[in-house]
């Protein structure tokens, strides 16, 4: 049996889905510009306006209002703005089948990711008792830190550990990297010219390309925003070079809610290069370690 299809609304289209009407939602409340966003969708001021309308009726509050032809963000649509986009690029990941997702009965995720150039990536978190388990000792030292800090960037327990940390403010949809310790992981993959040059950039800048930079930085939102701790175990293959080829990787991630001196918070990383990963699901006996010589399991 056939089934009616809807009629089209009145410029034309198909009645909208959730995912495009979010999508109208972020562009305009990124552009906060009518054309602009109409222009970037490729669909009419029409559409636009509609999805709005729908998006703000369904969650029975305001999320953008128009003054002197001017969009603003309300409070609520800034507030619920981050949200929606967070569900957009989990979305597109998913359609993609370049991510997919699970969670085992503690709720912790478990994600597999596929770039554009068809190198695989795992994730595995962790519960952050483990550090104490078979953490490389940077891990250790840096959650150390981080709690005597209580949470403070700058505080002196934190400043010690500067040469090993990476740091983050968000910026709009973006990262934006502050700080690099000359023995981070980071610095000492790409090496310490590269890193130097890389304060004041985006993440997604980096020689490993945006398409791993959106699988790493899936989980930055929530620590960042809850001044929360997160423990990761990831494997895969990045390049050390821009447009250099991809080798072997392994590492352990501790993830760190800060507090800048001016109150702002910060997403502070501790990565350790190590063999000493556990992925479930994953055998890792197939896959091929990391050379010695790009291990980061000494004592600090």
């Amino acid at each position: 049996m056939n089934h009616p299809t809807s009629p089209p609304d009145a410029d034309g289209r198909q009645p909208s889905t959730l995912f495009d009407i979010l999508r109208s939602f972020t562009t305009l409340a990124r552009t906060l510009n009518l054309s602009e966003t109409v222009e970037i969708l490729g669909v009419t001021r029409q559409t636009v306006r509609r999805h709005i309308r729908s998006l703000e009726d369904m969650k029975g509050i305001k999320l953008l209002e128009l003054r002197n032809r001017r969009y603003f963000l309300t409070e609520a649509g800034e507030q619920h703005r981050r949200e929606a986009e967070h569900i957009l690029a989990m979305a597109e990941s998913w359609l993609s089948n370049r991510s997919v997702r699970t969670r085992g009965l503690s709720s912790l995720d478990r994600v597999n990711y596929r770039d554009a150039s068809g190198y695989s990536f795992h994730a595995q978190q962790h519960h952050l008792s483990r550090i104490w388990h078979d953490g490389p000792p940077m891990l250790r030292r840096g959650f150390e830190a981080w709690s005597r800090a209580e949470l403070q960037l700058e505080h002196p327990a934190m400043t010690e550990m500067k040469p090993y940390r990476l740091v983050y403010r968000r910026r709009e949809d973006a990262w934006l990297c502050v700080e690099i310790g000359e023995k981070s992981s980071y610095a000492t993959w790409l090496g310490w010219e590269w890193a130097k040059s890389a304060i004041g950039r985006f993440s997604q800048e980096d020689p490993a390309g945006t398409d791993f930079d959106s699988f790493m930085s899936q989980a930055y939102p929530k620590v960042f925003e809850d001044g929360s701790a997160r423990l990761d175990h990831i494997c895969g293959k990045i390049p050390r070079t821009r447009n250099g080829p991809a080798i072997p990787v392994r590492f352990q991630r501790l993830l760190l809610g800060c507090v800048f001196p001016d109150g702002e918070p910060a997403l502070t990383l501790f990565v350790a290069r190590t063999n000493t990963i556990s992925i479930s699901d994953l055998n890792l006996e197939e896959l091929p370690e990391m050379d010695e010589d790009l291990l980061m399991e000494y004592e600090i």
